[in-house]
């Protein structure tokens, strides 16, 4: 899911429409099946399904989805650096806040 996260938003950060709601719909969809059942990641999917319903919205908040991805690249730099983070996955967590942060700062 990592990898996948991390591909769709480079290949949209090259081209001129970014990232699709329809995407990101997707991805969150994918991230919340994979963090299914971990009782220590509540908040991290409370904001993934708060995230997934405004990009569904008629007329999505930009500011609130700005507010969202900072919540989630926080809780993602968090976890990356976390005590029990260890492996090469660590690299790809911070790699997603800060493509998370840039993401939410062009909105």
């Amino acid at each position: 899911m990592l990898e996948d996260t991390l591909t769709t938003f480079r290949d949209g950060s090259q081209s001129e429409s970014g990232v699709s709601p329809a995407q990101g719909v997707m991805l969150i969809d994918g991230w919340l099946q994979a963090l299914q059942g971990d009782p220590n990641l509540g908040q991290l999917e409370a904001n993934l399904n708060e995230l997934r319903v405004e990009l569904q919205a008629s007329q999505p908040d930009g500011q609130h989805i700005r507010s969202l991805l900072e919540n989630l690249a926080d809780q993602t730099q968090q976890v990356a650096e976390g005590p029990t983070a260890e492996g090469t996955w660590t690299g790809g967590l911070e790699s997603l806040s800060t493509i998370l942060r840039n993401f939410g700062s062009k909105l």
